[in-house]
């Protein structure tokens, strides 16, 4: 049996929640009001953290995925994949027809699917794909050569390739940007090296980390409170995904978590069960989330027009939004696509 990780687990959980976080500034109107008061800079501060939510769940993948090779059930597990986007997705449309009375008609929420547009956050399922299929060489390149050096200098051109040009090009280009946006490979291979080296890991001292963590976190929220200072907050190379600010954080949060004690997982107490339940749901509740925040903010705006205004009210929007997207994935899992899959194990036996 695959061995599973209670701390993985974790990571995927506060990463679902992350996402949800993160959607509120965009979702509220924060990106077209001027920073400067405490509440948008409260937020541009809970922005450094929450949106390492993408490059958290692709580190996942290459912490979980590191030793897959392709065969028939590999394939199949895109296929179970593309299952749930569907059967999401659809959801996501009829919920916008009922409530909103939005959506289109059924022949555009058709078409929609194919341009990963029926869930306006379905483009982490359009990469994830691409993703997916590229995993069996990605792991083929990285097992070739066992030595440590070898996985450096891998890991080594994925941070020259994919994240450095956002550090470096900030005035003027020095390095090659082309590639920036394949940076999902560079989060991939982030992850398969800490899977590999997870023992040195351990070695290593947790306060290490947090003390990193802080310095860090330190210096990029004292920069990107001066920089967007009475100013539209601006989306940049530096914070966006290809960027040197959340790859850092990640690789940060990612490594702390990894060390916090706790024993490969059993499904045995409440917690435990829960904590498996809400990670095999991630994806589920990450596309279910674009249905409940359409529909709170659609009521939110209109309650709150003032942008301002709404900011305080994030807390309890984004848990309504999360809570609500947990309830109806776990209802979607339950009545729809766990049955989709027992059916067709029962029809292969």
């Amino acid at each position: 049996m695959t061995q599973r990780y209670a701390q993985i687990d974790q990571i995927k959980i506060f990463a679902v929640f992350a996402v949800v976080a993160v959607h509120f500034l965009l979702n509220s109107g924060f990106y077209d009001i001027k920073t400067g008061s405490l509440a948008t800079s409260i937020g541009i501060l809970c922005r450094l953290i929450f949106i390492t939510a993408v490059p958290l769940f692709m580190m996942t993948t290459g912490f979980l995925m590191g030793e897959k090779t392709l065969d028939a059930h590999y394939m199949a597990r895109l296929l179970q994949f593309i299952v749930v986007y569907i059967v999401i997705a659809l959801i996501d449309w009829a919920g916008q027809c009922l409530l909103l009375h939005q959506g289109g008609t059924l022949t555009d929420a058709l078409w929609g699917l194919m341009a990963f547009s029926t869930d306006d956050y379905a483009w982490y399922v359009e990469m994830y794909i691409g993703l997916y299929l590229m995993i069996p060489f990605l792991n083929a390149a990285w097992h070739f050569n066992r030595k440590k050096a070898y996985h450096v200098y891998i890991l080594g051109v994925a941070m020259i390739l994919f994240f450095a040009p956002s550090l470096f090009n900030a005035e003027r280009q020095l390095l090659p940007a082309w590639w920036t946006g394949a940076y999902p490979i560079g989060y991939y291979y982030l992850g398969l090296y800490f899977k590999t080296y997870q023992e040195a890991l351990q070695q290593t001292k947790w306060r290490t980390w947090f003390i990193s963590f802080v310095l860090i976190f330190g210096w990029f929220a004292t920069t990107s409170l001066i920089a967007n200072y009475h100013r539209v907050f601006a989306w940049t190379a530096e914070n966006d995904y290809m960027g040197y600010q959340p790859m850092m954080l990640a690789v940060l949060i990612f490594a702390m978590w990894l060390k916090v004690p706790i024993q490969p997982q059993k499904p045995t107490g409440h917690s435990q069960k829960l904590s498996i339940w809400l990670a095999n749901m991630t994806l589920s509740i990450y596309l279910m989330s674009h249905l409940t925040d359409r529909v709170i903010y659609t009521h939110l705006k209109q309650l709150v027009p003032n942008v301002a205004n709404r900011l305080p009210w994030a807390p309890v929007v984004i848990m309504a939004s999360f809570l609500s997207a947990t309830f109806l994935a776990g209802i979607t899992t339950w009545l729809v696509i766990n049955p989709i899959f027992n059916q067709r194990k029962g029809q292969k036996k």
